[in-house]
């Protein structure tokens, strides 16, 4: 075990070399190649953190997969107007990479077209009617705002998802400015996690329409506006929605932020880009299983099946992925199930103490096995927003105590104990009466006459 414990360490060493852990090829898709000028900085910060670049417009034929291997280990669309795939390239290829491990972005804007809403779709994201934009007559931007109010200024501590593992509040140096389409997510769809959403004042309205009177409510308002939503696959490919192209533009990015009556403030899209990035392209918030061990409690190795009722410890290692290199991952919350159908047994595992030198987080427990022989699985099945999913399964057999192992005498048996003894007790009465207990010999009998 402590030799497949090093090995694992040894890999994971190998791989940290890398930034993403699923490579660092890049397929960014534009309307036309004019538009890269627009996001310089991004690929800036990208290329900073080593990823490979291929800018594309949506006329150039492409080709994510060859041989039934990805070309590619990561896609931007930064294409709103693209009305159809680029030859090569379709919605069918795009879900099927994401199946191969691939990671997306998905970046739109009020004039989304149909074949990115409908890939949007598949991921039960519905973005709003074509040409709406978000509108914040409270919290628009008095510089880039002023003419339409469709530059709003979204304060992060009350509108953005508490999920450090994504998007860390503490990270961003200011407000974050949003021009773009709003879209809704199902709430049924567990995989799904908004991580930025409008104002209550808010709205999602034309606004190549603001002269004229309303004759209808809009469609979605205030906090149900989601500007930035997120999904990670169950196989951990990730893919990130924006209503916004114009949040990763370098106009964003160096922009000042300020609200009607408020003070000049600095711009959080450029952080808040980055660590977007990091986690949809899996630079951090990634988990490894690096060993799982069991035992009887007071020895070492794992036995071939276990028996009713033992006594057991189980222990799983754990390596969390951040800053291109693997640490010691820290939770309260890591749960063992042992199942056979169902759970049978469900308990929190105790994380051990972490020293200077640990290298991956271990937790465990120990529990007595439950009286039921069969076929189990150790499991633990590990699975929180913003974090790679944890799966592991260790299945083990759980036999029934021998004849010769069961105890001598149980406790259930002491009625049948009490009534066999005092049978035997009644026996050895009776005997005695029997046999001791008649007529005296010595008492004479006489003769009749």
């Amino acid at each position: 075990m402590r030799a497949s414990i090093l090995l694992s360490t040894l890999a994971m060493a190998l791989v940290a070399q890398a930034t993403s852990l699923t490579g660092l090829r890049t397929l960014v898709l534009l309307d036309t190649l004019d538009d890269v000028l627009i996001y310089t900085e991004l690929w800036s910060d990208l290329e900073g953190r080593h990823f490979n670049l291929t800018l594309n417009d949506v006329s150039t034929p492409v080709s994510l997969t060859k041989y039934d291997r990805r070309l590619y280990d990561h896609l931007i669309f930064l294409a709103p107007n693209m009305k159809e795939y680029p030859k090569g390239m379709n919605a069918k290829e795009v879900i099927g990479f994401m199946a191969e491990g691939g990671n997306v972005i998905l970046a739109g804007s009020s004039e989304l077209a149909n074949p990115l809403r409908e890939l949007s779709r598949e991921f039960d994201v519905e973005f709003d009617n074509r040409y709406t934009s978000v509108l914040d007559h409270f919290n628009y931007d008095k510089e880039l705002g002023q003419a339409k109010h469709d530059t709003i200024v979204v304060d992060p501590s009350s509108h953005m998802s508490k999920i450090d593992a994504i998007v860390p509040q503490d990270k961003l140096p200011g407000p974050i400015l949003f021009r773009g389409i709003g879209h809704s997510v199902n709430p049924k769809n567990s995989l799904l996690t908004p991580i930025l959403w409008a104002p209550q004042e808010a709205y999602s309205w034309e606004s190549v329409n603001l002269d004229e009177s309303a004759d209808q409510d809009p469609l979605i308002a205030g906090k149900d506006i989601s500007l930035v939503s997120v999904m990670q696959a169950r196989n951990n490919a990730r893919i990130a929605f924006l209503g916004s192209t114009d949040m990763l533009s370098d106009a964003f990015f160096s922009a000042s932020p300020k609200k009607q009556g408020d003070k000049e403030t600095v711009s959080g899209n450029r952080k808040f880009i980055e660590e977007l990035t990091k986690w949809t392209f899996q630079e951090k918030s990634a988990l490894d299983v690096v060993a799982v061990q069991h035992h009887k409690v007071g020895e070492e190795e794992a036995p071939a099946h276990y028996r009713i009722k033992d006594n057991m410890t189980y222990t799983i290692s754990l390596a969390e992925y951040h800053e291109g290199e693997w640490h010691p991952f820290s939770a309260d919350d890591v749960q063992l199930e042992l199942i056979m159908l169902d759970p049978y047994v469900r308990k929190t595992l105790e994380q051990l103490e972490l020293n200077d030198q640990s290298t991956v987080g271990t937790f465990t427990t120990t529990l007595q096995l439950p009286d039921q022989y069969g076929v189990f699985k150790f499991m633990v099945n590990y699975k929180r927003p913003g974090l790679t999913y944890i799966e592991s399964v260790t299945t083990v057999g759980i036999h029934p105590f021998r004849h010769d192992q069961y105890p001598r005498f149980i406790s259930q048996a002491k009625p049948y104990y009490t009534s066999a003894a005092s049978m035997g007790v009644g026996l050895l009465v009776f005997s005695f009466v029997y046999l001791w207990g008649g007529l005296d010999s010595t008492v004479k009998t006489t003769k009749k006459a």
